[in-house]
């Protein structure tokens, strides 16, 4: 495949989006050279679903990718049992062999919707870890010391609060680092929190004879409440969400955000993107107006333009014209009384009695009657037991309607 070594595409793939890069000037000069780049990412399928957060990083892969630099996927079926620490305050729960595999079932796919697959070198780091002695496992942490690894920002915190410290967890970097000496990595891309690990590859593959790989970390890409987008905390827009829900969830996004989205999640322009920044800073226009070209720009990597048009005018007759869904899933129930926390788990409204407690105090539970969103009935007593009436609706937060049939 040819290389691709146009200066102003180099540019804008070491600046867009980018934390920090080590070496730069090596790797601007690899670009530059002709030479195919092994760029490696290694994902661990510790949820069965693929966040913005990680689609941002495989938005930069694709780059590599389209400059004809051969990407070397690394899925963690291995790690994932023991997960990677980089931003955890305490020690995550440990999965199961099964719910790995199950976990593994789409996930290719999803990957699929961003990179061309049939171009990327897969591999299984369970290949080569299961195959492992406890020799071998010795003969890599002799490379490290313990104070090198408590010292990385997360452990150190929770050393110092007194938090348990897996030893597993330490293990960690030392296997990710191995996975670059596997496939003998040119790049490692990730998000900035993880830069610990991605320089343990670098030291890894220095002991086995092996020129250092550069790093390029990313701009982390935050949830919908504030926090980095992470699966155990919910706060994920998922790539498999359906159109309508992902326009509604980054509707609600907050406005100090847009830019980076825009940023990480897109490949709009710069130019347009920089317009888009100095549009809502210094001309006043109306941050929902940049953040419906945002979600229709994001939905369009997943979805067709025609969807993209569709989820739009569908959240513009719900919040705007205060319009019910045009479509709301239906649940047969047989007429009785319920409470109130019953009845919001039993519509799958909520996983649990407390998650639908807490929405319902949030002011978030209502029930509609008469296909008519002017006779809403909003719930404050958790306790309250409800009348069960065909063809009431039943609202729980903004977006998320069920109607009993």
């Amino acid at each position: 495949m040819q290389i691709d070594t146009d200066f102003k595409k180099i540019e804008e793939l070491l600046t867009r989006g980018t934390e920090d890069i080590i070496d730069r000037k090596d790797l601007s000069k690899a670009l530059s050279s002709g030479r195919q780049l092994r760029i490696k990412l290694g994902i661990d399928p510790t949820g069965s679903k693929i966040h913005l957060g990680r689609a941002s990083i495989l938005f930069k892969l694709r780059d590599f990718q389209r400059l004809g630099h051969k990407i070397v996927l690394i899925i963690g079926n291995f790690t994932a049992l023991i997960g990677d620490a980089s931003d955890k305050e305490s020690m995550r729960p440990v999965l199961t062999k099964e719910s790995i595999e199950d976990n593994l079932k789409d996930y290719l796919n999803y990957i699929g919707k961003i990179i061309d697959l049939s171009e990327v070198e897969v591999h299984y780091n369970k290949d080569w870890f299961g195959e492992m002695k406890l020799e071998d496992i010795i003969r890599i942490s002799m490379n490290f010391t313990a104070q090198q690894m408590i010292n990385r920002r997360n452990f150190k915190e929770r050393w110092d609060t007194d938090k348990p410290i897996g030893i597993h967890e330490i293990l960690y970097p030392m296997l990710q680092g191995y996975d670059s000496v596997k496939i003998n990595s040119d790049v490692e891309i990730g998000g900035f929190d993880q830069l610990f690990n991605l320089k343990t590859g670098r030291d890894l593959q220095r002991v086995y004879g092996q020129e250092p790989q550069n790093i390029m970390t990313l701009k982390m890409i935050y949830g919908l409440d504030g926090r980095k987008m992470s699966t155990s905390w919910g706060n994920v827009i998922n790539i498999s969400d359906t159109p309508n829900d992902m326009f509604g969830k980054l509707m609600s996004l907050k406005d100090e955000l847009i830019n980076d989205y825009f940023i990480c999640c897109t490949r709009i322009e710069m130019e347009k993107v920089n317009e888009y920044k100095e549009q809502m800073e210094k001309e006043g226009i109306n941050p929902k107006m940049i953040k419906k070209i945002l979600a229709k720009e994001i939905i369009c990597n997943f979805y067709s333009e025609e969807e993209a048009d569709s989820a739009e005018r569908e959240w513009e007759n719900q919040f705007e014209n205060k319009e019910l869904p045009s479509e709301i899933e239906e649940v047969l129930i047989e007429a009785g009384e319920m409470n109130i926390l019953d009845l919001v788990v039993l519509l799958g409204l909520s996983k649990s009695k407390g998650e639908a407690r807490r929405v319902l105090e949030q002011g978030g539970i209502k029930i509609i009657y008469d296909n008519d969103p002017n006779s809403s009935e909003l719930k404050s007593d958790w306790q309250e037991v409800v009348q069960i009436k065909k063809g009431m609706i039943v609202q729980s937060g903004k977006r998320y309607y069920k109607k009993i049939v």
